[in-house]
């Protein structure tokens, strides 16, 4: 199934970049502080402590909140099956299931040493990520007993670089931890230090296969992080503000909410 929603993603790239057509088949209305997505085409809006889950067409399906966590962080649907869901005020992180209804307690990383983790991501062993400011270190935990098994070290002494990662994913076994101010941090699945891409200021972006995909001013911007190609499409929507793709579909949002495009 993976292998075919990279097939599919690579084949909307080819068409955006040959004149494809955006059509705009729904808008979502509300203030949203961030989206994400999963390779079913489903669409989750984060609003404060409530994270909403709509279909491929833009139609509610599914909601989730907790307030006794604070704000939504970060969502990770990579597993359509189990996103995670993070509380950066808390460190501390619920899985859900397809449904948005909670699948276990939410892991309170404090209580394994960790009280000031700021991201966290899915793993593809269906474990998770997280980063330690304490130490400046990226941290792997098991999903069957909540163990750390893995860690990069100390990756500010190892590169010689003043760290403040703001973005974390793992994808195609890399591991990408983002840094505004020195670039997109390359790892594998093992924690390892594979390169740094040259690609600064970024807040957020999608990677598939070798692309790392995201916005840039009025664009849509991918870099090839193997043959260093570097392309570029004008978006429909000049106040844009996070995008996300997944096969046919396109999401962008602005201050008014989320625009759910059909990209032919």
């Amino acid at each position: 199934m993976y292998s075919f929603w990279l097939s599919c993603l690579a084949s909307v790239f080819l068409s955006l970049f040959s004149g494809g057509k955006f059509t705009m088949i729904k808008h979502i209305d509300g203030k949203v502080n961030g989206i994400s997505s999963d390779e079913l085409q489903n669409l989750y809006l984060i609003k404060n402590e409530v994270l909403e889950k709509y279909d491929a067409s833009g139609s509610f399906l599914y909601s989730y909140s907790d307030n006794t966590l604070g704000p939504i962080s970060f969502v990770d649907a990579a597993d359509p099956m189990k996103p995670l869901v993070f509380y950066r005020a808390f460190a501390q992180f619920v899985v859900l299931d397809n449904t948005l209804t909670i699948s276990g307690p939410p892991v309170p990383l404090q209580n394994y040493g960790y009280e000031q983790v700021t991201l966290s991501c899915m793993s593809y062993d269906r474990g998770y990520w997280f980063y330690n400011p304490a130490n400046f270190e990226l941290v792997h935990m098991t999903s069957t007993d909540i163990a750390v098994d893995k860690t990069t070290g100390n990756i500010s002494q190892l590169l010689g670089i003043s760290l403040h990662p703001n973005y974390l994913l793992e994808q195609n076994n890399k591991v990408f931890l983002n840094d505004p101010e020195t670039g997109i941090l390359v790892f594998d699945v093992y924690g390892a230090y594979f390169k740094t891409l040259p690609i600064k200021g970024l807040n957020q972006f999608q990677v598939s296969g070798e692309k790392v995909i995201y916005l840039e001013g009025k664009k849509i911007r991918t870099y090839n992080f193997k043959t260093l190609e570097d392309e570029t499409v004008p978006l429909p929507d000049s106040t844009a503000i996070s995008i996300r793709i997944e096969k046919e579909r396109m999401f962008l949002q602005n201050d008014k909410g989320v625009d759910v495009y059909s990209v032919k």
